[in-house]
């Protein structure tokens, strides 16, 4: 069971074991229980882009609708709480 954990679908970044692709960066999905939260680490340069595709959600104390684009950069980590029970998708991007 992977609930409450981003798992790497498609990566481009050195060591990720995912599906590879051209580029400089990574796409990662979480299933997040309500009530539950997840984390992601993002380093220093780096841009985030999150969208929950099922359900609400908070994202470092902001709140966001399904289907919302969240775009992130210099946060370090991002904190995801379900509202909802939540699906989420996530680029992480140079």
């Amino acid at each position: 069971d992977r609930s409450g954990q981003f798992v790497t679908l498609a990566s481009g970044i050195e060591g990720d074991e995912a599906l590879p692709i051209r580029a400089n960066a990574r796409v990662a999905a979480a299933t997040v229980n309500a009530g539950e939260s997840v984390s992601y680490d993002l380093e220093d340069g780096r841009h985030a882009y999150l969208v929950a595709a099922k359900g609400r959600i908070r994202v470092n104390g902001e709140d966001a609708d399904p289907r919302d684009g969240i775009a992130l950069r210099d946060v370090g980590t991002i904190k995801v709480e379900a509202l909802d029970d939540a699906e989420l998708v996530l680029v992480d991007s140079l």
